[in-house]
């Protein structure tokens, strides 16, 4: 089937009350909650959720915060909009979740460090420069903050029990001098400063992130098909969707606005693939 061509509507979670409906001209009304994958990532402004397109008439509340964590998102005596959202007796036609990410950046500088060299002619493995307890704990930690999310939506008396939930991995991110920029100032770089402040070989950077996001696809993909998967959640594999920025860039470089963000065109191919699977999940029900 062809790409649809709505482009949704959007709402934000801040404007949505206990007691406000929705909109009836909407077909589907969708909740999204995430980081900055789903807010701004920079200027100009870009995220995935403004290159959805849809066959049908589509709304978003949109409960995202750029930097936020999954930890964060879950803690729900914090996040009072995403615990209104699923309990206050509207029942959304899917849920977007975008989470993960910046739990990995945040500890990127503690998990990342440059091993001892018995052979000084030979470069550790990937995984070598990887502290394996503190990455199994935090990919433990992002697991966890999914499943007090799905306990959320699955409370007794809850209208969302069963609601499908939709997210996705990340993709290889480039280890590069690209913060994001805002008008206040910048933010990061993230990967690029944990690997040289550890010391990690330039010609290792590339590998480690990429081992680093690897790990983190395979925790969140095991959400929906491990052996304690979480009912009625789709992960879209999403490595390997765009093209890497080049080693060195400092800026918008092929599907890359800056370190770890897309820019529009990233974010289109992503779009497309998480569209995909929202529309069979909606179609079919």
């Amino acid at each position: 089937m062809p790409r649809g061509t709505l482009r949704p509507t959007f709402v934000f979670c801040d404007d949505f009350g206990p007691n406000d409906g929705i909109p009836s001209f909407p077909d589907w009304r969708l909740l999204a909650e995430g980081d900055s994958w789903f807010t701004v990532s920079g200027i100009p402004a870009y995220n995935l959720l403004f290159e959805l397109r849809f066959h049908k008439h589509t709304q978003i509340a949109n409960c995202a915060r750029p930097g936020d964590t999954i930890r964060h998102i879950s803690q729900i005596s914090a996040n009072p909009f995403l615990r209104r959202a699923l309990t206050g007796g509207f029942r959304w036609d899917a849920i977007l979740l975008s989470g993960g990410g910046n739990d990995l950046i945040d500890e990127a500088d503690d998990i990342i460090s440059n091993p001892a060299r018995p052979d000084p002619a030979q470069l550790p493995a990937p995984e070598d420069y990887c502290d394996q307890a503190k990455l199994a704990a935090l990919i433990s930690a992002v697991q966890a903050g999914y499943r007090r999310i799905a306990a959320l939506r699955d409370a007794p008396g809850s209208p969302n029990h069963g609601v499908p939930v939709v997210t996705h991995t990340y993709d290889y991110a480039t280890p590069r001098n690209a913060p994001a920029r805002f008008i206040f100032g910048h933010l990061g770089p993230w990967l690029y400063k944990a690997l040289n402040d550890s010391k990690v070989p330039k010609e290792r950077w590339v590998d480690v992130a990429n081992y680093l996001t690897d790990k983190l696809a395979e925790g969140i993909l095991a959400l929906e098909d491990g052996p304690a998967g979480i009912a009625d959640l789709h992960v879209v594999d999403t490595r390997g969707t765009l093209v890497p920025a080049d080693l060195g860039s400092t800026g918008d470089n092929n599907d890359w606005h800056n370190e770890i963000h897309p820019n529009g065109q990233g974010y289109e191919k992503l779009a497309i693939k998480v569209e995909a699977q929202l529309e069979a999940l909606l179609i079919g029900t």
